[in-house]
């Protein structure tokens, strides 16, 4: 049960440590009309995929508490992180069924930003597992501070090349949703004693 906890605490903490720049070519030319449909679809995909990937992670992030000890309030804002992703997941699943175009497996990461990414997941994972009280509760806020960020931005990027109506609105609802979590996570941190 601890390596698939350990499999599982890694694959959270590699989604929580990325960070991605995505823009799009917004031209209004009319021979760059098919070209800017198809950049906007590359750009859709792309971010849907990350964002799917890290909803995926991130929904398990509350198995953690299962092995480590941690207050009241952590687990309840952990198990509120999970449920929004969950949600996130269960709504980035359905856009997928109603459009056949988007690709949730379009990561496209460069081996270098795969490769910084397990090298920083390793280094996270490292120092959860070995931490405990105050230090896990700090460490696993700290991670958390960069997976909502992210998120709230992968989720923005989605909403607004998504077809317009109600999948607009979803993800802009998920992106707030993971605002408000982001605010929680820094509150809270800000509440641990100092040393």
């Amino acid at each position: 049960m601890r390596t698939k906890l350990t499999t599982i605490l890694s694959a959270t903490i590699l989604a929580s440590a990325t960070y991605c720049g995505c823009s799009a070519d917004r031209s209004t030319k009319p021979e760059a009309a098919s070209a800017t449909v198809s950049k906007n679809q590359e750009l859709l995909n792309n971010s849907a995929s990350l964002l799917a990937s890290l909803l995926k992670d991130e929904k398990n992030l509350n198995k953690i508490l299962l092995i480590k000890s941690h207050s009241k309030e952590l687990g309840g804002l952990v198990d509120a992180i999970s449920r929004a992703a969950a949600d996130g997941e269960k709504q980035l699943e359905v856009l997928a069924q109603d459009d056949p175009g988007l690709n949730l497996n379009a990561l496209e990461l460069p081996s270098g930003e795969q490769a910084a990414r397990k090298a920083i997941a390793k280094t996270k994972e490292y120092d959860l597992l070995f931490s405990s009280g105050d230090n896990f509760a700090f460490n696993l806020l700290v991670t958390q501070i960069d997976a909502l960020s992210y998120g709230s931005h992968l989720a923005e990027i989605v909403a607004e090349n998504a077809p317009r109506g109600e999948p607009a609105r979803q993800f802009h609802s998920l992106a707030t949703t993971f605002d408000r979590l982001l605010q929680q996570v820094t509150a809270q941190m800000r509440s641990l004693p100092q040393k």
